[in-house]
């Protein structure tokens, strides 16, 4: 009897050991759970990519001209993560910004000229991008800690540099060359939104949209100032005008007065 209370014992010992062994191997752990629910870094999708990411890279490190082959290597890898999440980005968002970049165009060709509906547009366009921007921030966090400020600005200088930040920056001062310093680093500052902007695509044609973008405010408070500098020519040439003709009417007042 015993016997057999204890062998009825074991077997209930043995199959609860099972059935909580096959429970838990159907169970995910919290572990494989979590991996699971976590979103996995875009692959490179194909060769053509690939060959791409290591190009613009490449180039990027070489800009640079490091001595330091380590760190080289470092800064390459770094640019590569971030070149693989842009494209991939740009993959699956290229149809509505060509269609919002579309729409910008339309809008600035109408007569009378009125910049506000494509700028409206170009907030859309923005808006559009807000998913990429804390990769890009996460790019340039690990780029600076690799590199000085200067060849981090080095590197989003060489990344636009056809129209260029500083290129067009540079011919605004030469176009009006007597601009105030307050006045020079509106429009500094103004350049500055462009090349961090175009720092989030590769495709040459929208960089020059984006600086476009850009250049139309600065041409507009280029013309705000020429318009404030007409207005203050044009009060002092009335006040000028208006001393001159109080002068010559004093003589004919005093010829005109009567005599006591």
């Amino acid at each position: 009897m015993n016997g057999r209370f204890v062998n009825f014992g074991i077997m209930t010992l043995v199959a609860v050991g099972v059935a909580a062994r096959l429970h838990a191997a159907e169970r995910p752990s919290a572990d494989s759970a979590a991996a699971a629910a976590s979103p996995a870094a875009p692959a490179v999708s194909d060769d053509a990519m690939r060959t791409k990411i290591e190009q613009k890279a490449g180039r990027i490190v070489e800009s640079l001209k490091l001595d330091d082959a380590d760190k080289a290597a470092r800064v390459k890898s770094i640019a590569s993560d971030w070149l693989n999440v842009m494209l991939n980005w740009h993959k699956a968002h290229d149809a509505e910004l060509g269609r919002l970049w579309g729409d910008w165009n339309t809008a600035r060709s109408v007569v009378p000229k009125d910049e506000f509906p494509a700028e409206v547009i170009a907030h859309q366009i923005d808006d559009a991008y807000a998913s990429l921007k804390p990769a890009y921030a996460d790019y340039v966090k690990r780029l600076s800690a690799e590199l000085t400020e200067e060849q981090v600005d080095a590197v989003k200088e060489n990344w636009s540099r056809s129209p260029g930040m500083m290129r067009t920056y540079n011919a605004y001062l030469e176009i009006v060359p007597d601009l105030a310093a307050k006045d020079k680093e509106v429009i500094k500052g103004r350049m500055l939104m462009a090349r961090e902007a175009a720092m989030l695509t590769d495709s040459d044609r929208e960089i020059v949209a984006i600086y476009k973008r850009h250049k139309v405010k600065v041409e507009q408070y280029v013309g705000t100032l020429e318009w404030a500098k007409l207005h203050k020519a044009f009060a002092a040439r009335s006040k000028a005008q208006a001393g001159e003709k109080k002068q010559a009417d004093e003589p004919a007042k005093a010829t005109a007065a009567p005599g006591r």
